[in-house]
């Protein structure tokens, strides 16, 4: 017969069933009034602090519960409490106490598994899910828990198997599709993973974490717009999940979205203002966004919370070279390899560090030890041929650069670059060929022009056809190969020269040229097309073949005798002088110098003239002082410059397109060459065929000008010395 406290007791669970608390804990309260040892009472008084999040009372409550009467369940619920509580050690000995009251009690095996996998131990956790299996060969969750702990054993094969056990039991099973997509996602098979991830988002389609978690595997399968949107869908259902948030501004990074990038991170940084990974991926849209002094900031940042954070490292020396600051960078990439010797990434950007300070045999060094890492790294590989190359060791550079290709027979950049040692070795005959692989690189390959008319590499006669002729690169590219044209209108075509429209005016009356556009202007009708620098392979142009008949560009009358009112009377040789060329040029920092660095050769002896268009802002004030007369935004199109130029006694200039200018003018031009210069100028000569009133002023030594500017010097004494109608070539 039920006793009173049985009768309340069993009212009081009803209750607590029905999900009615309040009036639940009340039925405890006032058993334990009567007996405050009823270990029933206290048992369930404990269950219901835990479902309010109350672990002190809950675990005060069971402790005195198994005191007066221990029992497997009482003590498995304990250990849940404990567990809340990150008394781990603690739960595993309530859970081997209530095992030994009874070896069969499931929820104690299952606690009992997951607490060792807690602990790192996990082939005890499966030796544990193993018992339990034995006597409920269905219990779907043991499944696929067992599959988490030996996926962290790299026992894969098993761990598949034992979600396939859980799929085959209830195919609807969220946690068995997640555990099963995290498994294939470790191995490497996406797509596989990609299927689970959608299996468990059908059950739970708002799931922030696996939206996650597909947007990532969406991602390392390089489907970055798809892996957004996942990762927004993530963010809509929880806009304060700072992973998403993070991981999503990866993305919109890598897809070049900067601004996007930037906006992502702030809200993640906001949520959390120690997030490392946040403020890291904040320096990278910053430094895409080329805000390089803030993008630094953000690194440091990002390091004073994780100061062994290599990739950052990385990346902070990455923009502290564009910055200037390579010793600075050297010593970014110092700390990262001191953290991680192995790691590749930090010994690669080291090598970039060196090949900018031209410290060219230390950045092999570095190259060597990436491929003592990974043999198989491209851009090591492309790279050392890049620093050899940069040493004039060509036969090694061509070397390098075929070990990338017995890797990637497709590489562009490779074979683009082998282009150019063929090129500037003069072996024309390998050279323009594989110059042709320009069209499959970012850069170039962004302008190549789609027309309906078919290409024309020299393979059919076009007499009596209209070609069109386009620009494809620089400003001084299409100076230099327009002179093709007269040789395409020999072959019986009419020539139509598109060019940029800058140079259409100085184009125009060309020989040879039927007719000149601009870019953006309509096209006239044309039979077939031809890049102007596919055409040195159209003709087999060779170092003896180049045609070199200057001028081929000529000024207006009426331009020159502007500038001739403009500089008035000549009392002394005119020397035209540009310093520096595109500054989004990739080798500009090699190309370019100072102006500051040029004062010691504007001898009084000469007029300096500048040709010089645009002016970097730090040199505006050193321009200002120096006795260079400067025409700024007076020099409009190339053919007002064309006419300035004509008006100069030489132009003493850097590889720019002025410099390209004045040698299709046949005006006397000297060039200023770095030590590996661009390849149109070749190797270890002081003349050029492609200009013949050219005089080249190479580097001795890569990096250093001061020779060439001592060799420019001697020269113009003898410039002052002579008539200016006689200037020595």
């Amino acid at each position: 017969m039920l006793t009173a406290a049985d009768s309340a007791l069993r009212r009081a669970r009803a209750f607590h069933e029905r999900g009615a608390l309040l009036d639940a804990e009340k039925g405890y309260r006032k058993i334990l009034e009567s007996d405050p040892d009823h270990a029933e009472a206290l048992h369930l008084l404990g269950v219901l602090h835990f479902q309010h999040g109350r672990m002190e009372q809950a675990d005060a409550a069971m402790r005195r519960s198994i005191e007066r009467s221990p029992s497997a369940l009482a003590l498995a619920n304990h250990a849940s409490v404990l567990i809340s509580l990150g008394r781990t050690d603690e739960a595993l000995t309530r859970l081997d106490a209530a095992l030994a009251l009874n070896p069969s009690h499931l929820r104690a095996l299952l606690w009992r598994a997951g607490v060792l996998a807690d602990l790192g131990r996990h082939a005890e956790a499966v030796t544990a899910y193993d018992r339990l299996l034995e006597l409920a060969p269905t219990l779907v969750e043991a499944l696929w828990r067992r599959a988490a702990a030996l996926g962290v054993l790299k026992r894969h094969t098993e761990a598949l198997a034992s979600c396939d056990r859980a799929l085959a039991v209830d195919n609807r099973s969220f946690e068995a599709h997640r555990q099963r997509a995290q498994l294939l996602r470790e191995m490497g098979r996406l797509e596989e993973a990609l299927e689970h991830y959608a299996h468990a988002l059908a059950i739970r389609p708002d799931n922030a974490e696996m939206l996650l978690m597909q947007g990532l595997t969406l991602a390392d399968s390089g489907r970055l717009d798809a892996a957004l949107a996942s990762l927004n869908e993530a963010i809509a259902g929880r806009p304060d999940f700072v992973d998403a948030l993070y991981n999503s501004a990866v993305m919109l990074e890598r897809l070049g979205r900067y601004e996007d990038a930037l906006a992502r991170c702030t809200r993640a940084i906001a949520l959390d203002a120690r997030h490392a990974g946040a403020l890291a991926n904040r320096g990278n849209a910053l430094y895409g966004l080329g805000r390089d002094a803030e993008a630094l900031a953000s690194y440091d940042a990002a390091l004073d919370i994780a100061p062994r954070f290599v990739e950052v490292l990385c990346n902070r020396a990455r923009v502290l070279t564009r910055l200037r600051r390579e010793n600075e960078a050297l010593e970014s990439c110092g700390r990262a390899i001191e953290i991680n010797g192995s790691y590749a990434l930090a010994w690669f950007t080291r090598g970039r560090v060196l090949q900018r300070l031209h410290r060219y045999d230390e950045a092999i060094a570095s190259y060597d030890r990436v491929l003592a890492i990974d043999p198989a790294d491209t851009l090591a590989h492309f790279q050392r041929g890049n620093a050899l190359r940069s040493l004039m060791r060509h036969d090694e550079a061509l070397a390098a650069y075929d070990r990338v290709l017995a890797i990637d027979p497709e590489n562009i950049a490779t074979n683009f670059t082998k282009a150019f040692v063929y090129l500037q070795t003069g072996d024309f005959e390998r050279g323009w060929p594989a110059y042709e692989w320009r069209w499959r690189e970012d850069q170039v390959g962004a302008h190549k022009r789609a027309f309906a008319q078919p290409l024309w590499l020299g393979g059919e006669s076009i007499e009596g056809k209209t070609i069109l002729l386009h620009a494809e690169q620089g400003l001084g590219d299409t100076i230099q190969f327009c002179r093709y044209a007269k040789r395409v209108k020999a072959l019986g075509a009419r020539a139509v020269v598109e060019v940029q429209v800058p140079l259409k005016s100085l184009m125009e009356g060309m020989e040879g040229v039927d007719a000149v556009v601009g870019y953006g202007d309509p096209l006239p009708p044309f039979d077939v097309h031809c890049p102007l620098l596919s055409l040195p392979l159209v003709f087999r142009t060779d170092l003896a073949s180049i045609p070199a008949d200057v001028p081929y560009l000529s000024a207006r009358p009426e331009h020159v005798e502007k500038w001739q009112a403009r500089l008035g009377e000549r009392t002394r040789p005119r020397i035209g002088i540009a310093w520096s060329g595109n500054p989004n040029h990739l080798d500009d920092h090699n190309r370019s110098i100072p102006l500051e660095e040029l004062l010691p050769l504007l001898t009084d002896e000469v007029q300096w003239v500048s040709i010089q268009k645009v002016v970097r802002d730090e040199d505006l004030p050193v321009l200002e002082a120096s006795p260079i007369v400067h025409f700024g935004d007076e020099l409009g199109s190339f053919a007002d410059t064309a006419g300035l130029v004509q008006c100069l006694d030489c132009v003493v200039t850097v590889d720019t397109s002025v410099g390209h200018l004045a040698g299709a003018l046949g005006k006397p031009l000297w060039l200023m060459l770095p030590y590996l210069p661009d390849w149109r100028w070749l190797l270890e000569r002081d003349d050029n065929p492609w200009y013949p009133t050219a005089r080249l002023f190479r580097q001795s030594r890569a990096g250093e000008w001061g020779d060439v500017f001592e060799r420019v010097r001697l020269a113009l004494r003898s410039v002052a010395r002579a008539d200016f109608t006689a200037l020595p070539m």
